[in-house]
């Protein structure tokens, strides 16, 4: 931006000279104060939205693409295409009017950019479509290269081996298992290029496809599919045996032995019989040498003891090999198999590892954890292992089987090969576990007795427990009795010192401490209360507190007092006593009702003499005051008078440019109106600083204007009214009164959200009543507990000047700010007051 400006300013140095330059600055800051940054650069390739960071993708650059859709399906949030360059995804809404896309037509998009969940994407405002398009050369593609998540969104091409084909009813897709290079990944298809699905599994196909990744809340890559959007994306390039099961089986001890020859990857055909089945995924079986663990999603009734012939994936297991993505038919029936009794050398050799196994064992322990239940189990040898059984919902606990009993256990022995292995007679593995079919595979050779060493050592810590709990309760007692003696007579004398303590406290406490009856009348008194009073206790006894306020105070003062007595929940409050003296003294009085026996009995109350620091506060106030003015004139009279010459030469400098036909000279235009926007709001400030109609017209104009500013301002109606004849105020109460109705008009407005406000003055004998009423939201008093530094500090303006304030306000009812005060001025009041005192004691 300051590039652009530069060379413009170059151009015309020769006719606007150092108005130009005057000009670049001026509309650089206005533009920075706008918040303006430059125009993004409009992107018009995938590659380029594809290099952006997540930081510059959330900038949202504008794009315009144009390519083809390779492939769509809005149910499922499939919507990708792509371009010369690469493929991208696109964010498309649920909207009515939508085009209805396919794969293969060539669109044209405009949008923006986003960062996405894992890559950049598309965010389009509008999409076209051009016609029919081409699909893109596809790029072939290693399962390295996919898992790495470079390639998404990309038409890719991979080579590999059918493992297994689903329909998923739900999405209707076809979902492809495909073993590749490295590792497996899953293909969806609507239609297959074969007649049926069964006819792709173990064949060697070439897929191409959208490359689509799976990602979770960190943006990291956990999985990835392949979108296959035509049959013809699916190439078959050697096809399986039509009767799989034809081919000849081998003996589960030659998968995965050495061979230099014969088929890699492809699937095998075992034949074994059932010796345990677990849900519809789990099977074990074995021949006659060896046990092979079996994974399948096959459905289907199978019994221990059944004929099977097995076609799967050969893959390597724990210790021996398995079998991965399996179909099985049942060939025959056949009696239970025999399992083979071992010891724990021999299961820990590895030579029983998934086979049929009888084992004996004495049980330690007995566990449950999720759905599986197992033993703790130790050898005679020494050696503990895990015997597991799942537990289905009817299934039977191990509760009936007692810790110590020695027992057989049948089940399919499982080995923990561990880190250690070395090739040899004498390698063994780290451990061994056992998976039981049912409860039926644990036999119970002999119980545990009945009377053991832990019964024995049980009964006789009852009984030592019984004893030390009887001689225990006897020592109890007795302390109980002693204790009970020593805490009356520590109370009696605690009471005492605590009364003489109360009576110290209360006659030298710093603050003037009081209690009146509920009438109001003075009970009691400390030292304290008698200096600041300067009375002395007799004069002060059984005269009401509000006898010693001064006289305009008195009636705010007794009803003070009975708000109090009803118990209503009120701040401390602030009132001037006349001492014995004749001498005002302003405390601030904090007080509580005591009550006995659920009767209210008197009131407690604590004055402090706060006349010193109410003076402070007052030169404090009035210090900010005078700044405020200072501030408020040196704004209106300097800054906006500056700014209107600034203004007044913008002006003279666009009419310049516009003479000469000059393109700047519309931007000179746009700066004089940022400048007399800025001088409108340093005026604004102005105002709210210190109020010139004040000053120079007093508080009746002061106000007008305010009402006419708010109605402005906040686009309500806000009206003042004034029963005239008016006295001249002192500035000082002019100022306040001036703040207390702006900061109630200021509430009203913004958070009252009212519609009306109406401002009043009126007279009421030698005093004057300022209102202000809106018919805003309004708030409960009592929740409110008035602790908003604003009505906090309205009142203190009151205060200021002699006068009170009161506060009305009910939800949904609006809200009325009430301010009474004298007319005329506080020292010419004092001086009547002091001359009529003075002719009554004449």
């Amino acid at each position: 931006m300051k590039l652009a400006f530069g060379q413009a300013g170059v151009g015309a140095r020769e006719t606007a000279g150092s108005a130009i330059v005057l000009l670049v600055f001026l509309l650089a800051g206005c533009l920075r104060l706008q918040g303006k940054d430059l125009p993004l650069q409009e992107l018009r390739t995938a590659e380029q939205i594809r290099l952006l960071t997540p930081e510059q993708a959330a900038r949202r650059y504008p794009v315009r693409l144009r390519g083809v859709v390779t492939f769509f399906d809005q149910a499922h949030y499939f919507r990708f295409m792509q371009d010369d360059t690469a493929g991208i995804y696109f964010f498309l809404g649920d909207a009515p009017d939508n085009p209805p896309l396919a794969a293969g037509q060539l669109v044209e998009l405009e949008g923006e950019v986003s960062a996405g969940e894992f890559a950049p994407i598309v965010t389009p405002s509008r999409i076209q479509i051009l016609g029919a398009g081409t699909f893109p050369a596809t790029k072939p593609a290693t399962f390295e290269q996919l898992a790495s998540g470079q390639e998404d969104s990309q038409f890719v091409e991979v080579h590999g081996i059918v493992r297994a084909v689903d329909f998923e009813k739900d999405s209707r897709y076809f979902v492809i298992e495909i073993a590749t290079g490295g590792g497996r990944l899953t293909a969806y298809a609507r239609k297959l290029s074969v007649a049926q699905s069964g006819d792709l599994v173990d064949s060697t196909v070439t897929v191409r496809g959208v490359c689509v990744t799976r990602f979770n809340r960190q943006r990291q890559l956990f999985g990835i599919r392949l979108l296959v959007p035509r049959p013809t994306d699916l190439v078959v390039d050697a096809a399986e045996v039509r009767d799989p099961f034809a081919v000849p089986a081998q003996p589960i001890e030659k998968l995965l032995q050495f061979t230099p020859q014969g088929p890699y990857g492809h699937w095998v055909k075992v034949v074994g019989t059932v010796i345990y089945r677990q849900d519809d995924n789990t099977l074990y079986i074995q021949d006659q040498t060896e046990g092979l663990f079996v994974e399948t999603k096959q459905a289907g009734p199978l019994l221990v003891g059944d004929k099977v012939e097995v076609l799967g994936f050969p893959a390597k297991g724990e210790y021996t090999p398995m079998l991965q993505d399996s179909v099985f038919r049942k060939i025959a029936s056949g009696a239970l198999p025999e399992p083979e009794p071992i010891n724990t050398d021999e299961a820990l050799k590895g030579i029983y590892d998934c086979r049929l196994v009888r084992i004996e064992a004495t049980l330690l322990d007995r566990a449950r954890h999720s759905s599986e239940q197992f033993l703790v189990l130790q050898t005679a040898s020494g050696f503990i292992f895990h015997a597991y059984l799942e537990r289905k919902n009817d299934g039977t606990d191990f509760a009936y089987l007692q810790n110590g009993s020695k027992v057989a256990i049948t089940g399919v022995c499982l080995i923990e090969t561990g880190t250690d292995w070395s090739a040899g007679e004498n390698w063994r593995a780290k451990s061994f576990r056992i998976l039981m079919r049912s409860e039926a595979d644990i036999f119970i050779l002999k119980r545990s007795p009945w009377w053991n060493l832990q019964k024995l050592l049980w009964a006789i810590g009852i009984l030592g427990v019984t004893a030390l709990a009887a001689f225990t309760s006897v020592v109890v007692l007795r302390r109980r009795v002693h204790e009970q003696t020593r805490i009356i007579r520590q109370k009696l004398q605690t009471e005492a010192a605590l009364k003489e303590r109360y009576e110290d406290l209360f006659e030298n406490a710093n603050d003037m401490v009081f209690t009146n009856d509920l009438n109001g009348r003075i009970t009691s008194i400390n030292k304290t209360g008698e200096q600041v009073l300067q009375r002395p206790r007799d004069e002060i006894l059984s005269k009401k507190l509000v006898e010693f306020v001064v006289e305009e105070q008195r009636a705010a003062a007794e009803q003070w007092l009975n708000q109090m007595v009803k118990r209503v929940e009120i701040p401390p409050a602030e009132w001037d006593f006349i001492s014995g003296t004749g001498q005002r003294v302003r405390l601030e009085i904090g007080a509580r009702v005591i009550g006995q026996e659920g009767k209210q009995v008197e009131v407690e109350g604590i004055a402090r003499d706060v006349t010193e620091r109410k003076r402070l506060e007052k030169e404090i106030l009035e210090i900010s005051n005078r700044e405020q003015r200072r501030i408020g004139h040196d704004l209106h009279d300097g800054v906006c008078q500056q700014l209107a010459g600034v203004a007044y030469r913008i002006d003279i400098l666009a009419d310049q440019l516009q003479e000469k036909n000059m393109a700047e000279s519309s931007e000179a235009e746009r700066v004089g109106i940022l400048i007399n926007e800025a001088i409108t709001q340093t005026r604004g400030v102005a105002r709210g600083l210190f109020p010139v109609q004040l000053e120079e017209n007093g508080l009746i104009w002061a106000l007008e204007d305010l009402a006419t500013h708010a109605s402005n301002l906040f686009r309500i109606k806000c009206d003042f009214s004034c029963k005239k004849p008016f006295p001249t105020l002192e500035k000082e109460a002019a100022l306040h009164l001036y703040y207390i109705v702006r900061e109630a008009v200021l509430n009203a407005a913004k958070h009252g959200k009212a519609a009306q406000i109406i401002i009043s003055l009126t007279r009421n004998g030698d005093r004057l009543v300022l209102a202000i009423q809106d018919d805003g939201s309004g708030f409960e008093l009592s929740g409110s507990n008035h602790t908003g530094m604003g009505i906090r500090i309205m009142r203190y303006r009151a205060r200021v000047i002699g006068a009170t304030l009161d506060l009305k306000s009910r939800p949904g009812q609006g809200t009325q700010v009430t301010c009474v005060f004298y007319s005329a001025p506080q020292a010419a009041r004092q001086e009547t007051e002091d001359a009529n005192k003075a002719s009554n004691e004449g």
